[in-house]
């Protein structure tokens, strides 16, 4: 990426045809705080995958609206669908959670609850923080935070045909396991970690356990490392590494 697109922000909002509409918190960062005006290009993502390029023509901080001039498809995405799966942790840590999977690549978080839900409230703070390390990162694709729900439920969700890794202490070495061409699902325990009966589910519906070295992590540290390591290898193979 050359310093030129490093230098780019991007916005978001919704496309309607061929236009562009800023939402109202961008709005007023593009009018008030940066001073663009009717014929000014700027960048843009709805979350969908696709980066535009926006010409303005319509300039007001509550509402600021444009043509879509150019089109980047799958902007900054790998070139599978990585899914991360996540027993449920502390908020806080689970803020940090969501916002670092975004960065790494991720398309999908599902939350595995056993007891309590978070209310609406976390849900929404969930989504804002997707999309605004969406932008942060350059991502052209938001990702979706499903609602926390049962394992069983959680798996009978996941894309049928794909690779499902387990990151657990007693797996076999990290991608021993081919990834495949199809979705690449990661799934990390809560804090106490899975079960055995949980364990057992997830092996019985394909997941691999995979180790990520000696030393017991953190769900948030191991979720990160696993995604990490994922991430790098799937860009790799776009650029030819086995």
């Amino acid at each position: 990426m050359n310093a030129s697109t490093q230098a780019i922000t991007f916005f978001f909002g919704r496309r309607i045809l061929n236009r562009f509409e800023f939402s109202p918190e961008d709005s007023h960062h593009i009018v008030r705080v940066l001073r663009h005006q009717a014929g000014d290009v700027i960048w843009a993502i709805d979350g969908s995958g696709t980066a535009l390029e926006v010409e303005l023509d319509s300039v007001s901080p509550r509402k600021a609206l444009g043509v879509i001039v150019t089109e980047h498809p799958d902007y900054n995405e790998l070139p599978q669908q990585l899914i991360l799966v996540c027993g449920m942790i502390q908020p806080g840590k689970m803020d940090w959670l969501v916002e670092k999977s975004v960065e790494l690549g991720v398309h999908r978080v599902y939350t595995v609850h056993a007891t309590v839900k978070p209310g609406p409230g976390r849900l929404m703070r969930w989504a804002r923080l997707a999309r605004s390390a969406a932008k942060q990162c350059k991502r052209g694709h938001v990702p979706e935070i499903d609602e926390p729900a049962g394992l069983e439920e959680v798996i009978s969700r996941l894309p049928e045909r794909g690779v499902r890794l387990l990151a657990d202490s007693d797996g076999s070495p990290a991608f021993s396991e081919a990834l495949g061409t199809g979705s690449v699902t990661v799934a990390v325990g809560p804090e106490r970690g899975f079960s055995q009966t949980d364990k057992g589910l997830m092996m019985d519906n394909g997941f691999a356990p995979v180790s990520l070295g000696l030393r017991r992590l953190r769900t948030e540290t191991a979720a990160v490392s696993i995604l990490s390591l994922v991430s790098q290898r799937l860009e790799g193979r776009c650029q030819g590494i086995p």
